[in-house]
């Protein structure tokens, strides 16, 4: 292993080269293929894969000194954000339900990206994909651990980031988190590997890390905003390697083309089912607004996707089969997904409410058409009920897909069917997550066994404080009274 490399006349390409591939040998006690058992699995044909040559690879030194500088940096804005009780000068009180989200779903959910890409370093054979991969996964470990780090403060003043984790593993509203979690790290290798480097950077770090931690910000927020803009700097690298990593899959060998469109089909809708929690952030719990939902989602996923597929044309990979859909249904995603949690409001983790009047304004002229005549005498009627203390009170909980694990709408509590389509004792939201079932079956059915039985857990008695209504909430009045407001 040991090798003399000298600074003279040594280009930095070859010493990145010597120090990434170049740390590569082979095995004489057991065959390689018992070893990095990547090679042979899932179907796919690897011929040779030091053939993926990403234009913005580090060695491992580089890249510790690269994220240590950044995480000084960031560390300096958190800290002075609570040294200075940021709290008190965030935009509202019903912004920090935004923050539960993050910490609820999508932080697990980054852990579970860097455990499965941990596994895919390990069983690759090739020394310069294990770094590649490596790094990347110590990406989503660092996002995972700033998160919460710059969330944790806004935790000694508001309710509902207690446990977190719980609230991950067993709470309805999350089940779409967790369920992409569990079918990230039950895929193969290779799988997992296309699920984190095309749809869920593609789909979900860019509006998340983007235009949501830009409206943290707006909205007063240092914390977050720097926590989201280090993690930014990360997600386009993940962006640059991760489509070179999924070409260079489709060019070992033909045979490969139909299991990676199949894997991109799979995991761009099931990306595009868990964003719906990023829609109602987006449009619902920001107070000082920049953009909405359908704009983050044509300004960040739907023209740069255009392009990219434009690109891979060549190579015979296709549009998603979900993509006209996905597209359509940003229209109307958020707003029926608010109004649904409103229904379930008391069970909830977090807090909800009626827009203002001036919100609905804003809302109907980002969605012209569609919103004055679909949702806004929903939440008009909405307020009308919490005005007189007739606020919509349901304790049970929702079907749920037995896909995606997001409600399956026209569906109540009972499991009356409505229009939707059952198979094997489960319901599905649309044809798309009932075609990702029918793959495997056996698995998602355990996953949604899984889950039901986890939602059967009860949540610390503590938990009273945390959802319901946001007007009248601890929440509410603590804010109130900190700036005076009484």
């Amino acid at each position: 292993m040991d090798m003399s490399l000298k600074s003279s006349g040594t280009r930095s390409e070859q010493r990145d080269e010597t120090l990434n591939a170049g740390l590569q040998w082979e095995m004489t006690f057991h065959p390689s293929s018992s070893v990095f058992v990547a090679q042979d699995s899932e179907g796919l044909v690897i011929r040779n894969l030091q053939e993926w040559q990403p234009a913005l690879r580090n060695t491992v030194m580089a890249y510790w000194h690269f994220q240590g500088g950044k995480d000084k940096r960031l560390y300096a804005v958190t800290d002075a954000f609570s040294q200075n009780n940021g709290q008190l000068g965030i935009s509202d009180a019903r912004y920090v339900n935004a923050l539960k989200i993050v910490l609820q779903a999508f932080s697990p959910v980054e852990y579970c990206a860097h455990k499965s890409l941990i596994r895919v370093a390990r069983v690759s054979g090739d020394c310069g994909w294990q770094t590649d991969i490596l790094q990347q996964a110590v990406d989503h470990l660092r996002h995972s651990q700033i998160e919460v780090h710059a969330l944790s403060h806004f935790n000694k003043y508001f309710n509902g980031m207690h446990s977190y984790v719980e609230t991950f593993d067993h709470h309805w509203l999350m089940a779409v988190a967790k369920s992409y979690a569990d079918d990230l790290l039950s895929a193969g290798p290779l799988e997992s590997l296309v699920a984190v480097c095309f749809a869920y950077t593609q789909v979900i770090g860019k509006v998340l890390y983007v235009p949501f931690m830009s409206a943290a910000a707006d909205n007063g927020d240092m914390s977050t905003a720097a926590a989201g803009f280090t993690a930014a700097s990360d997600k386009v690298r993940h962006h640059c390697n991760g489509l070179e990593l999924i070409g260079l899959l489709v060019q070992q060998d033909p045979a490969n083309l139909p299991k990676v469109q199949a894997w991109i089909d799979k995991w761009f809708w099931r990306s595009v089912r868990l964003s719906s929690l990023i829609a109602i952030m987006q449009d619902y719990m920001l107070p000082v607004r920049t953009q909405s939902w359908k704009e983050c989602w044509l300004t960040y996923v739907q023209h740069p996707l255009q392009q990219l597929f434009t690109q891979w044309a060549a190579l015979g990979i296709q549009m998603p089969a979900s993509w006209q859909h996905a597209c359509e249904m940003q229209e109307h995603v958020s707003h029926q997904t608010w109004l649904r949690l409103c229904r379930y409001n008391i069970q909830l983790p977090l807090h909800v409410w009626a827009p203002g009047e001036a919100e609905l304004n804003w809302l109907s002229s980002k969605y012209p058409g569609s919103f004055d005549a679909m949702f806004r005498p929903h939440l008009q009627g909405l307020a009308h009920q919490i005005h007189h203390a007739r606020a919509p009170v349901d304790h049970s909980s929702p079907v749920l897909c037995g896909t995606c694990q997001l409600p399956v709408p026209g569906m109540d509590h009972a499991g009356t069917q409505s229009g939707s389509a059952a198979l094997q004792d489960r319901y599905f939201c649309g044809l798309h997550c009932q075609g990702i079932f029918n793959t495997e079956p056996q698995k998602h059915s355990a996953q949604a066994r899984r889950s039901a039985a986890l939602a059967a857990w009860r949540m610390p008695d503590t938990a009273g404080n945390d959802g319901g209504l946001f007007g009248g909430s601890q929440d509410d009045i603590n804010f109130q009274h900190w700036n005076g407001e009484e």
